[in-house]
């Protein structure tokens, strides 16, 4: 029986119409999801105030509180009202990264 030889070292690198199709099937980058990945997955440090009246403090929880959000995200609120371009909490939520 004659023996037959194969060869599975496919060198797709070296290929110019390989290399043109993984140009082609390449993901498109999206400048949005870019963002919010790099929101997602930057550090993490404390965010605080120095100590104001309780009464602000009980009205922003309250707050927060009738529109059913989270503190964090009534902040996210109010930081997009004063212009600053923060995406929404679940797409730069850390925890589901």
């Amino acid at each position: 029986m004659a023996k037959v030889s194969v060869n599975l070292d496919d060198d797709l690198d070296g290929d110019d119409s390989a290399r043109k199709l993984k140009e082609l099937s390449a993901p498109l980058p999206s400048v949005s999801k870019s963002k919010s990945t790099a929101l997602k997955d930057a550090p993490r440090v404390q965010f605080s105030f120095t100590n104001v009246p309780k009464p602000i403090k009980e009205a922003f929880a309250y707050e927060a509180q009738k529109r059913g959000v989270t503190q964090k995200e009534l902040l996210y609120e109010c930081l997009r009202a004063g212009g600053i371009n923060i995406p929404d909490a679940a797409e730069i939520d850390g925890r589901r990264r």
